[in-house]
């Protein structure tokens, strides 16, 4: 057991207790005085859950867990197949399986084995000998999961998976024509998502940020009530448990999409720096294992996993701020879930064994 604590990056681990630190006080703050009131506890359990795993992996030779990546994704496209189908439906979703009494959601660890598989796949050989055919077999990998998640639908949770796709033109180098091919798929692919892809909703979410004061009563209040919670946080904020917005229940879904929310109203501009400054090193240290990283395969999964957590962290703080559009996207160690809180914990088991294999060989 010692070795394991000893194959522990501490730079990583120390930040990853931090953000966990905090994304407790938020939730203690969030459910207080409601009916998710113990979900700070319930919380904690999965990040100790997610720590063990983490613990266990880290001892882990990563190229034995690249070995099963084949299995592992025919494994999860099976599961976002058979969600469909029998899955439980949610507020309009099918996204979850109820196993023992507990909502599991395949999709937060299918993005994760998507990156490891074509990690795997792409990094088997030098970029420069990676052909065009590879590439594009690498993009349908990557396409084929995300359409599956949008059948449920889940348009946030297929958006993370948008890392990965990035990740195959950049290992051969930004060359112009990949510049102009991607600028040119994205703008097809969002006119087709608008006219095709998008429901109703989704389309007025776009709408709604366009023009916030569009609907405050209505698809506008989650976004306006976020955004004046964090403007009266001020400097140093009100203080723990002290949130006006968060205590009069005003704030939203202040459990996991507005969780940051919390966190800013009562810690102000002050907290707010402390957190993405933590984000930071956690995403410096993420980069730091692709750049010592022995094989192609493990510089590309953490290179990759930095994008995941990056776009996560984009994306939700943005929402939160009114400054993106409001697209439910989890805040890795702030927003509350068991399938979420393991899939990050998971690929930061992997990124530890990275680090600890580059020291000792």
């Amino acid at each position: 057991m010692r070795e394991r604590f000893r194959a522990l990056d501490s730079r990583l681990l120390w930040v990853i207790l931090a953000l966990i630190a905090l994304g407790t006080l938020t939730l203690y703050s969030a459910g207080r005085n409601t009916p998710a009131a113990s979900i700070w506890l319930k919380q904690s359990l999965w990040n100790l859950i997610g720590l063990s795993l983490m613990l266990l992996l880290a001892t882990v030779d990563p190229r034995r867990l690249f070995r099963y990546s084949f299995p592992s994704y025919l494994l999860g496209l099976v599961a976002l197949a058979a969600v469909l189908v029998i899955g439980k439906k949610i507020g309009g979703a099918t996204r979850w399986f109820v196993i023992a009494g507990q909502t599991f959601q395949p999709s937060e660890l299918m993005k994760w084995v998507t990156l490891l598989y074509v990690s795997h796949r792409l990094g088997s050989k030098s970029a420069d000998s990676v052909g065009r055919l590879e590439l594009l077999g690498a993009v349908g990998l990557v396409v084929f999961p995300m359409l599956l998640i949008q059948r449920q639908p889940d348009l946030g949770m297929a958006l993370s998976f948008l890392p990965i796709l990035l990740l195959i033109p950049l290992m051969k180098g930004l060359r112009a024509r990949w510049v102009v091919a991607l600028m040119l798929l994205a703008g097809l692919g969002g006119f087709g998502a608008w006219k095709v892809v998008l429901k109703p909703y989704q389309k007025q979410r776009v709408l709604i940020f366009l023009d916030p004061s569009a609907d405050l009563q209505g698809k506008g209040y989650q976004v306006n009530q976020s955004r004046i919670a964090i403007g009266s946080g001020g400097l140093i904020g009100k203080g723990f448990t002290s949130g006006s917005q968060t205590q009069l229940n005003f704030l939203p879904v202040k459990t996991t999409d507005f969780a940051f929310s919390v966190w800013a109203e009562e810690r102000g501009f002050v907290g707010v720096l402390l957190a993405l400054g933590l984000f930071g090193l956690l995403l410096s240290r993420i980069l730091d294992a692709a750049r010592e990283a022995h094989t192609y395969a493990e510089a590309y999964f953490c290179a990759g996993a930095a994008g995941i957590f990056s776009l996560h962290l984009l994306v939700n703080v943005g929402m939160v701020a009114g400054a993106l559009p409001n697209k439910g996207m989890v805040l890795p160690f702030f927003s509350a879930g068991g399938s979420s809180t393991l899939s990050f914990f998971l690929a930061l088991g992997l990124i530890m064994g990275v680090l600890h294999r580059a020291r000792v060989k």
